[in-house]
């Protein structure tokens, strides 16, 4: 098999325009636009999709992780339909903390409308969110990361380390912006699995993943996912 060319199907994670942050928040003028607005101002569905901020839907009888910080919540209901693999679970949901260093991830198959709001306004990491507005199947290659313009020596294969940052996504190929082809190559083709992708779309600067064995996801089990934030 090329490797290079091998194609992976990923759920590209769509964020929605309107950034929210905790009304607590003192926020620089510089960053005082139309779209970013305080938590208090947004109406968002139990159960949402969405990345970081301080509005959390938790599972009833479900903690906030201490000394973790929210990144992500996943409606499986609205993204398990892109799930090519028949990997995910149909319902339920997938919450997501970390520090960037460490992290939890949390399943539950409980509906929506029994979830729990909660409000834990921060300014550490993903104090800010967005809501994931739509999904959508699509696919990548090892080679779409060359860039020949990036070649200056005989011995540069072009290998474009920032190529794949600027999207957010379920499966794929791994990313990290310092790590080079064959240690990117190693985590792709092991039996480990992109449980999530938070790329710059969201974070406007680096990207989380975390990485959960094939047989975990299969039986659900979700204690000994790999946390991991590139940046440069």
């Amino acid at each position: 098999m090329n490797r290079l060319e091998a194609e992976f199907n990923i759920i590209r994670l769509i964020p929605d325009s309107i950034r929210y942050y905790p009304a607590s928040v003192k926020i620089p003028r510089i960053l005082k636009q139309d779209n970013f607005i305080k938590h208090t101002k947004m109406d968002i569905t139990l159960g949402k999709s969405r990345v970081g901020g301080p509005i959390i839907d938790l599972p009833n009888g479900v903690e906030y992780p201490p000394d973790l910080y929210f990144a992500c919540q996943l409606d499986l209901a609205q993204v398990s339909p892109f799930d090519t693999t028949g990997l995910l679970p149909k319902s339920g949901q997938l919450l997501f903390f970390t520090d960037l260093d460490k992290g939890k991830v949390i399943y539950s198959d409980s509906a929506n409308i029994d979830l729990i709001r909660t409000i834990k306004e921060h300014e550490e990491p993903f104090y800010d969110g967005r809501i994931i507005a739509n999904c959508s199947n699509e696919s990548e290659t090892l080679a779409e990361r060359f860039d020949p313009s990036l070649i200056e020596d005989e011995g540069d294969t072009g290998w474009d380390y920032f190529t794949g940052s600027e999207k957010s996504k379920v499966f794929g190929i791994y990313t990290h912006c310092q790590l080079e082809q064959e240690e990117i190559e190693e985590i792709t083709f092991s039996s480990k699995i992109i449980l999530l992708q938070i790329g710059e779309d969201f974070t406007e600067e680096g990207v989380l993943s975390v990485l959960i064995e094939r047989e975990d996801l299969q039986n659900l089990v979700f204690d000994h996912c790999q946390f991991a934030w590139g940046q440069s």
